[in-house]
Formats: structure tokens, sequence, C-alpha cells
């Protein structure tokens, strides 16, 4: 069974659509990979899944500006973790704290693939996690989970398609996933 990714975006401060149907196109079902990019050509990459991409893509981005995210200064270094005495201290030296989750939110960046554009929503959590596996190989994942996903009897190709992303773009994306499809050939047990 093939499934396709055709990717989109970017997507984050300043780049969201304006008008309701534009935005309403990302309240669909699909995987999206968030990317933070830092110095010396430093990405982190977090893929998940969700049955309304535009929803998760709001639920990260409060989370950084609400001091509920772990955030990183310009070299990607984390230097603020969210537990609740920290961010109660984070509130005396506001000024920083809020520069870091500024520019954290900044640099944010979603890329969504849409499960009515080439795979079926029942796919989700193997896609999910094909992509975490994939990302963990070749750069840097905030998240590697087990998949919730369930036996398959099947072999299934992923394959990405970056045509409609501009060169940067493509290229981080490609870096991230590469141009080998993700392949399970004996199912999940």
């Amino acid at each position: 069974m093939k499934l396709e990714l055709h990717w989109q975006g970017p997507y984050g401060a300043g780049l969201f659509p304006e008008d309701a149907p534009d935005y309403e196109e990302l309240l669909r079902a699909g995987v999206y990979l968030r990317v933070k990019r830092y110095a010396k050509g430093r990405s982190v990459a977090y893929v998940g899944q969700s049955k309304q991409v535009l929803a998760r893509i709001d639920q990260h981005m409060g989370a950084v500006l609400s001091l509920t995210h772990t955030l990183r200064d310009d070299d990607g270094l984390v230097c603020f973790e969210p537990a609740f005495d920290a961010r109660l201290r984070a509130l005396n030296d506001i000024d920083r704290i809020a520069a870091l989750a500024l520019a954290e939110a900044r640099r944010m960046r979603f890329y969504c693939a849409f499960c009515e554009d080439g795979f079926d929503s029942d796919y989700l959590g193997l896609v999910e996690f094909l992509l975490m596996q994939r990302i963990a190989d070749n750069g840097e994942a905030e998240n590697v989970n087990q998949p919730t996903v369930s036996e398959f009897d099947t072999e299934v190709i992923v394959e990405s398609d970056y045509s409609v992303l501009a060169g940067e773009d493509k290229n981080l994306l490609r870096g991230l996933i590469g141009d080998a499809p993700l392949v399970v050939e004996d199912g999940f047990d």
C-alpha cells in the first residue's frame, strides 16, 4: 500500500493565512513537523499528528508563549524548563524569559501533510511514528515515541512530495526526512 505526504508550508508567526477560507484549509487531519532553526545550521524537529492540524499548531504556539514549553537560546541550548516553580521564578526575570519565548515562537515553522491529500486518517499514527524514526536517524528530534498503531498485514510505503515548497524549505525537509520512502514491510506487532 502506498501513502503520499504532500508537504505544505511553512506556517508560523507572520506566515498564517488571514482569511477564514484559507485557514480553514488547515483545520484538516494530518501529520505535521514543527521545526525550530538555530545558529550554525542546527534544527530541532517535532513530529505530530492531529484531526485538526491548525488547532494543534495553536497549542504549540500558546505553550511557548505561556511558558509551558521548553525554551532554547539562539544556539538551541535548553535554558528554560516549564516546571511550575521555574515559571514562578521566570516572573522575576520576565524581560529575559519573555524575549526567549518570543524568539522561540518566531522561529517555529510548521510543515503539514493532510490525510485527504494522500492517505487515510487510519494511518496517522503509523505515519507519525515513521517520520519520528526517520528524523531521529537524520537529525535532532524532540519526540520519539512508540507507535500507537494497529498491526498492518500489508507492506506500507510512505513517500514525501516536496514540490510545492520553496527551495530552502524543500531542502530543510529533505534533510530531515530524505527522499527515500518510509517503509513498513511486515507491519507492527
